[in-house]
């Protein structure tokens, strides 16, 4: 083999590995952007404030992770409510899930429920009058 075919050879594998992952990207779903955008923008001060405030409150929920569950312990010593968890899958919205918390105060998931992959746990709650939000990483494995 001369020079002239291995350079036609190295460039035509170089292009078939471009095509590859051309096509490759463009068949992957990502969701990066919500549908309600510019009033999660608007919203974003007063969010900002909630998760200050829950960051002040002495006795305020938990997320544990445990061998086979993911548990939110509610305080027992002050009174919640409207409590809900948003589970919320970056690259994949199908697969984001809502769980609202009434009756109890050991909320558990179990991680056989979730696929693997990253989720943004965001836990929202009204105390005293005022929402407070609580946000979390949880990557199952």
């Amino acid at each position: 083999m001369n020079w002239g075919k291995g350079i036609a050879l190295a460039l035509a594998l170089f292009i078939g590995f471009i095509m590859y992952m051309v096509v490759t990207m463009m068949s992957t779903k990502i969701d990066l952007v919500s549908e309600d955008y510019y009033q999660k923008e608007i919203n974003y001060s007063s969010e900002l404030d909630a998760v200050k405030r829950d960051n002040q409150l002495k006795a305020r929920p938990t997320f544990i992770e445990t061998e086979n569950h993911y548990v939110v312990q509610l305080s027992s010593v002050i009174e919640l409510k409207n409590v809900e968890l948003f589970l919320r899958r970056p690259n994949d919205d199908r697969e984001d899930k809502t769980f609202s918390i009434r009756g109890t105060k050991n909320f558990m998931i179990a991680k056989d429920e979730l696929k693997k992959g990253n989720y943004h746990a965001i836990l929202s709650y009204d105390f005293e009058g005022e929402l407070h939000i609580q946000k979390h990483e949880i990557k199952v494995k």
